[in-house]
This record gives structure tokens, C-alpha cells and sequence, in this order.
């Protein structure tokens, strides 16, 4: 059962730091990508790292609170839209310092906030504190998760997104991530997308970019361009290890036959892409009534396998 979803991510480069109203134009601009988004029919916009303040010599020092005034003017663009909106930006809460990205509602109220959990030392050293969860945010469209930057580096939370069974990921960073972006969706099997002041990136649930957009064109045109890369996802893709699957995909072929579905086979990764094309039928209920599991799932049994072989405990089939 096909879910797609159209999202618009912004390569937003902020104004100098010498820049007279600085944050009040940079405000002006991300409401215009906010209007952009929504003029292109995305259901949700994404904005990169510490966005009001990024590059502006206040990165850290710049914390706001949670009903300032970055958050109010994407709260109410969010609400005239009925657009999903991620603002990431350096927040402050009774004293408590950290770099937050905050998913807002179509309705404009906040729908989660995410707290980065691994901070660098840069950030540490001002007295930043790092987040200790790691949420995942029920859309109308899917599961969403939040990360920012130096996460990516982290293989436990991209697990723990895993876990909290996210569909789609937005990283919001300072540096594009380059190879480092296709690394959790072939480990974990959600669609990463992947905002960055000079470039964004969506990749598929196998680590495959679906659209890159290296640079600002925004910048090159004098705004004639706006700095948005959209495109579309399905969120109904599944990634599956082809052992002990190839069999069953037969099976689901001859009941349901091929036209409906959507099969592709990598087999010098051996990686298969499953999905179901019909409009009543889920891949997930597809892969319940045959007994698939997903690339993830497998590699969780095949660690908990190991380690019972190790303790002796292991039983096979």
C-alpha cells in the first residue's frame, strides 16, 4: 500500500553576523520557505542545524525558549499551512541549555522536541547538556524521528530510532555528512533526510540517494531560486536481507502476482527492496502473512544467535 509523502528541505544559509536585524531578516526568509514548502503541496519542511543562528558567531551562545520567537513565527507559518515544520535552534529551559530540534504540528502546536544526545566538545565547554532520549513522533503521514550532526557519528542513536520504529529520520546538521548519510538506513531500514546549509540529501531505505542538492542556488540566482530540494518518499518500503526472503517473495508473487509489487533485488549487497503496490494490502501485513523480517530485524536475531552460541544456549531453527 503505497504512502507517499513529498518533503521540502531547506539549504539555508543565514545572513552575515554583522548584518543589521539580523534575526528578524533571517526570520522573514525562513517563513518564505515555509510558504515555498507548502506552495509546492510538501507535507512537511526542514530546516538545518541551529538555523537562526548558524554561521553567525552565536551558535551556542544564542539559546532562546521554547515560546520565543523563532518557534512562534514557525508555529504560526505551520498553522496557516497545515505543514509539518523541524526548527532546529539552540534552546534555553529553566536554566538548562541545549541544541534542540523542535517537530511542529500542522495545527502549529509543537508535536515533539528532540535534544541532541551527543554533543561535541565545543558545545559541552559552553555548558550545553545533552539529551538522554531519543523519541520517535506519530505524523499523519508516518513515524518520524529527529537527530542533529554529531548523532550520525553515534551507531546507538540511530538504533534507538530503530527501536522507536521510525520511518523517516531528519538529520539536521552543519556539515553535509557525505558517505556517513546512507549508513543507518541500510542498518536500520528507514528513509534519511539529511539538511544542511549548503546541501541536502534524501537517501531510501537502502542507502540510495533519491535527490542531492550541492549548494545554494538560492544564493547564485539572488533568491530568484528558492533554497528548497524537494522530492518524494514511500514510506511503505521495506529493506530485507535476501537470505531465507527469496523463496517467500515467490510465494507472495504467485498469490498477489508481480504487478503488485515492488521488488528490486541487489544482489551484490544482498539487499532486496519490497513493497506492496496495492491500494488495501500493507507491505508490513505482506511480510506478517509470509514471514519476512526486515534487514534490521535479521541482524538483531543474527546478534542475539551469536550470542547464544557463545553462552551454549543456542537451539537451531
Amino acid at each position: 500500500m503505497p504512502r507517499p509523502v513529498k518533503i521540502s528541505l531547506v539549504s539555508f544559509r543565514t545572513l552575515p553576523a554583522e548584518a543589521p536585524d539580523r534575526h528578524a531578516k533571517t526570520l522573514t526568509r525562513m517563513a518564505g520557505c515555509v510558504d515555498e514548502a507548502a506552495a509546492r503541496g510538501s507535507a512537511l519542511v526542514a530546516f538545518p542545524e541551529t538555523c537562526p543562528y548558524l554561521a553567525s558567531g552565536e551558535t551556542w551562545a544564542a539559546t532562546e525558549p521554547l515560546d520565543g520567537p523563532t518557534l512562534a513565527t514557525m508555529r504560526a507559518k505551520a498553522s496557516e499551512h497545515g505543514i509539518y515544520v523541524v526548527c532546529p535552534l539552540a534552546t534555553e529551559d529553566e536554566g538548562v541549555h541545549r541544541n534542540s530540534s523542535v517537530l511542529i504540528g500542522r495545527d502549529g502546536a509543537i508535536t515533539g522536541i528532540y535534544h541532541k544526545n551527543a554533543l561535541t566538545h565545543e558545545e559541552l565547554d559552553v555548558g550545553m547538556i545533552p539529551g538522554t532520549e531519543t523519541p520517535v513522533f506519530e505524523t499523519d503521514f508516518g513515524q518520524v524521528g529527529l537527530c542533529i550532526c554529531f548523532d550520525m557519528f553515534h551507531w546507538e542513536v540511530g538504533a534507538r530510532l530503530a527501536a522507536g520504529g521510525a520511518e523517516l529520520v531528519i538529520w539536521s546538521s552543519m556539515p553535509p555528512g557525505g558517505r556517513w548519510v546512507g549508513r543507518w538506513p541500510m542498518e536500520f531500514g528507514f528513509h534519511l533526510a539529511a539538511v544542511c546549509s549548503n546541501r541536502c540529501t534524501v537517501v531510501d531505505v537502502a542507502g540510495r540517494e533519491i535527490v542531492m542538492n550541492r549548494g545554494v542556488i538560492a544564493d547564485a540566482t539572488g533568491n530568484a531560486v528558492p533554497p528548497l530540494t524537494t522530492t518524494t518518499i514511500d514510506l511503505d518500503r521495506r529493506l530485507l536481507c535476501h537470505d531465507f526472503n527469496l523463496k517467500r517473495l515467490k510465494d507472495v508473487c504467485a498469490k498477489y502476482g508481480s504487478h503488485n509489487l515492488h521488488i528490486e533485488w541487489d544482489r551484490g549487497e544482498c539487499l532486496v527492496i519490497f513493497g506492496s503496490l496495492m491500494p488495501d494490502v500493507s507491505t508490513d501485513a505482506l511480510m506478517a502473512e509470509f514471514e519476512m523480517e526486515t534487514m534490521h530485524d535479521y541482524l538483531q536475531r543474527s546478534r542475539r544467535s551469536c550470542q547464544q552460541a557463545i553462552e551454549g544456549t543456542y537451539r537451531p531453527g
